[in-house]
């Protein structure tokens, strides 16, 4: 399963990793390529308003990991401000913690094509973010680092 962080609203994010950029490249303990970890994703983003897609490199597969790690760190009430990657297709920021859930602000920017990046605010409760990382870590067991 992929990484589904929605509020009742149905508003929120969909990330599927649909494979490496590069299928074919590997690192070796001789030779590191930079290029062996990055992953295809397919994020969707509901705003309630519009439904915005997207489908690029844009995680490695560390970032894609450390997404699952701030999720679960929010969800126990140590979560830092934000998480950005090294392409800014995908943006977190944690607004608020209280009463057992989190308020969250998600940023998606297509970076190929022109435009302003599309935010949507969500207020996601702890044991939907651990449940979300849970499901995001088991999806990317079939993408781990080369």
């Amino acid at each position: 399963m992929s990484l589904r962080l929605l509020d009742p609203a149905g508003r929120g994010l969909e990330l599927t990793v649909r494979g490496y950029e590069f299928p074919g490249a590997a690192s070796t303990a001789e030779a590191y390529d930079p290029d062996a970890n990055w992953l295809v994703v397919d994020a969707v983003l509901r705003t309630g308003a519009a439904t915005h897609r997207v489908s690029e490199p844009c995680l490695t597969a560390t970032e894609a990991r450390a997404l699952a790690d701030w999720l679960r760190a929010v969800a126990d009430g140590r979560g830092w401000a934000s998480l950005t990657f090294t392409e800014p297709t995908l943006a977190f920021r944690l607004s608020r913690q209280a009463g057992g859930s989190a308020a969250l602000e998600v940023r998606l920017r297509a970076t190929h094509s022109p435009g302003v990046p599309t935010t949507v605010g969500l207020v996601v409760p702890s044991p939907d973010l651990r449940a979300a990382a849970d499901a995001w870590e088991d999806h990317l067991v079939d993408y781990p680092e080369r």
